[in-house]
């Protein structure tokens, strides 16, 4: 019959015989066991979900445990009485057994369920042998009968531990008894620790309120004086506190014409049950004297927050009124003349403010330390930085690396000395370009503040004048040696390119006549090829002279062609065009045109040259990568009354030390013969005289952007 698998685990875990060490008892039952059934193994075997483990035997050698799933016991669980297999080999449920397959080698199995006094199975008792066997009912019997005697061992075994149990319980309830009386003893003791605390505060408190200078009072809720000090009782007029008891202000002769302010302020008190705190009041005292006095009135709660009453104190703060009088007064004359004094200050700010704004020339003032406290907007122009970008920055840091040591120096000096110039010093724009200046600084002390007055002379406008000056006058004098070369060069290239042109015909001419001649050597026929040769490399050669001379001669003119209105996107698709043998194994081409762009007031010939020169340097500055790597934008764009046209390129770039040199005549970076140097100086004087400007942005290894900005033809 099939057992109660949920019962089996807690009624195991109520007989506590779960790997628990041997006990004589259980080992001394199994071996009887062994012996009446004249078995060589006997075993107490208790059954749990996933395994059955030996709490006792005798004669088996091994784990003290195996797995439920193949077990003896567990088939044996599922019957009433004794279980019998005599030959295991022969059942096919436990021929597989690690038991029997095993080195035990078990062959003969006997077993009784083992039964709490609850009535669950937990487990069995059985005997085994190694060899197959018969069982007679004399050892049916006996061995029934040592299950009956386990179970009672366990069921002893069980009371005993409840026994134990209860008495441990009842132990524990003694100990908590004792604990219990321990603890009262203890209230006891700290009722009694309390009530003298208690006692020696109330002589405390009375001690204090006798002796304290301030007078402290205590109403019912009708307002009527339970108690007060000695010092309120003097307050108004009495020689006790026990005069006050019973009485109210309405009674007392120093409340005077205040009692029923005093009685309102009670009531808030009593009936919001919140204090109102630190308020200043009038007393009449007894003798006729005014006073002023700082009042605390807190409502008295019981046990369960009732508002039984209140307890009120003051001190006299009429000496200190006179004192908050004398310096309000006081206070008065400091603030008139404090404002009179900002006043003043702010004044020569706003005169500060107005000459630094109004100032032509840079101004910082500088902290101690050197960083920026104010900075004028002539400063904030000049370097391309905000105000509020500047504020808190270091001066010196403004300056360029390189530049910075003769900066600190300055500084340094001035802090010492009071004043400093210098001559010149640079400083970097937000553009990074370096800017000029002249320094005259000074030290301000106001008070404990110091102040470094930096006053800047711009420079870099007269250098920039300077470099101009010098760039006219060796344009001028470059224009007139380009006038006398290119009028001295032009006629003589005039008639050698002439003469070139009819050596060209004529040796066509000869190689046609030659050609009807029989027998011609083959030596000539070569040699009037080589002339064709030599006479087209002249020609071209020539025919760069020619332009070259032409360029010259009209960068030494100051008058140019004619203006007039030119579509730019029409000029640039033309010379694109023209340019597109050169670009299309150098570049990819992109263009990013304005969908509206004005017309220009321009030659349209002059301008094409300008922008065939550019597209040309640039596709030589492309050379190497092809045009997967390579790309060539031109855009065009509107700013404000100009049109602006960007040439871009992905070459190698400008180095920065020979960018400021680019449009200098005769000044190149290509190998000699590949240039004349005179392609951008023509360019920019082309621009010029358009009324445009030409501007230059490059990047070494990333690629140069040629700016044209033309005015809108009005």
């Amino acid at each position: 019959m099939k057992r109660d698998e949920a019962r089996r685990p807690q009624a195991l875990d109520r007989s506590l015989l779960l790997d628990t060490p041997p006990e004589p008892d259980y080992d001394e039952l199994v071996r009887l066991a062994a012996v009446s059934c004249g078995t060589p193994i006997a075993l107490i075997s208790l059954v749990e979900p996933n395994r059955q483990w030996f709490r006792a035997s005798v004669g088996l050698h091994g784990p003290s445990e195996t797995e439920r799933v193949t077990s003896f016991c567990t088939q044996a669980l599922q019957r009433e009485g004794v279980f019998l297999v005599e030959d295991v080999l022969a059942d096919e449920r436990f021929s597989t057994h690690p038991l029997v397959q095993g080195e035990s080698f078990i062959r003969f199995y006997a077993g009784v369920p083992l039964q709490t006094e609850d009535g669950a199975f937990i487990g069995m008792l059985c005997v085994l042998d190694r060899r197959p066997r018969g069982w007679s009912e004399s050892q049916r019997r006996g061995l029934s009968g040592l299950k009956r005697q386990l179970e009672l061992l366990l069921r002893a075994r069980t009371q005993v531990r409840r026994l134990q149990e209860r008495n441990t319980e009842l132990e524990q309830a003694q100990e908590r008894m004792r604990s219990l009386n321990a603890f009262l003893q203890a209230e006891m003791r700290e009722r009694q620790r309390i009530e003298r605390q208690l006692l020696d505060q109330q002589e405390l408190l009375t001690s204090i309120l006798a002796h304290i200078p301030h007078s402290v009072f205590w109403k019912d809720r009708n307002s009527v004086f339970l108690g007060c000090n000695q010092q309120f009782a003097r307050d108004m007029g009495v020689s006790s506190p026990l005069e006050i008891i019973g009485r109210t202000d309405l009674d007392l002769p120093g409340a005077g014409p205040h009692a029923d302010v005093y009685r309102r302020d009670d009531r808030e008190v009593l009936e919001s049950g919140v204090s109102r705190l630190a308020f200043e009041e009038p007393l009449h005292r007894a003798d006729g004297e005014a006073s002023w006095v700082l009042t605390s009135k807190v409502p008295l709660k019981d046990s369960e927050g009732t508002v039984k009453g209140l307890v009120g104190i003051y001190v006299d703060i009429s000496e200190r009124r006179r004192q908050e009088a004398t310096l309000q007064e006081t206070k008065g004359l400091i603030e008139r003349h404090a404002a009179h004094l900002e006043e003043q200050v702010r004044e020569a700010h706003e005169r500060t403010l107005h000459l630094m704004e109004h100032s032509r020339e840079v101004v910082f003032v500088l902290d101690a330390a050197g960083s920026v406290l104010e900075v004028n907007p002539v400063a904030e122009r000049l370097l391309g930085i905000s105000r509020e970008q500047l504020l808190g920055t270091s001066f010196e840091a403004l300056a360029p690396e390189d530049e910075r040591g003769p900066l600190r120096r300055m500084l340094k000096d001035l802090r010492v000395r009071g004043t400093v110039r210098l001559e010149e010093q640079g400083l970097r724009s937000a553009g990074g370009e370096r800017v000029t200046l002249g320094i005259a600084a000074s030290l301000q002390v106001s008070g404990t503040a110091r102040r470094l007055l930096i006053v800047g002379d711009d420079l870099t406008e007269k250098r920039r004048l300077e470099q101009q000056n010098i760039q006219n006058d060796r344009l001028v004098a470059m224009g007139a040696l380009a006038a006398g070369i290119a009028h001295e060069i032009n006629n003589p290239t005039s008639y050698v390119l002439s003469n070139l042109s009819y050596l060209q015909e004529w040796r066509d001419e000869l190689e046609r006549e030659l050609a009807t001649v029989p027998g011609l050597p083959s030596r000539l026929a070569e040699t009037l090829s080589e002339v064709k040769e030599v006479l087209a490399e002249c020609l071209v050669g020539g025919q760069r002279i020619r332009d070259i001379v032409r360029d010259m001669r009209f960068f030494s003119h100051t008058a140019g062609e004619e203006l007039a209105p030119v579509d730019i996107h029409s000029c640039l698709d033309v010379v694109l065009r023209m340019a597109h043998n050169e670009l299309k194994h150098t570049a990819r081409l992109e263009r990013h045109y304005a969908e509206s762009l004005p017309p220009v007031s321009a030659s349209e010939g002059r301008l094409s040259q300008v922008f065939l020169n550019l597209i040309i340097n640039a596709a030589q500055a492309m050379r190497s990568g092809g045009t997967e790597r390579n790309v060539l934008r031109v855009g065009t764009a509107v700013e404000g009354e100009r049109v602006r046209i960007d040439i871009s390129d992905t070459g190698h770039g400008i180095p920065p030390e020979v960018l400021p040199r680019i449009f200098e005549p005769f000044f190149t970076t290509k190998p000699a013969g590949a240039g004349t140097g005179l392609g951008l100086s023509i360019s920019q004087s082309i621009i010029q005289k358009m009324g445009g400007e030409m501007r230059v942005k490059s990047e070494p290894g990333r690629g140069t952007t040629f700016s044209l900005l033309l005015p809108v033809l009005v």
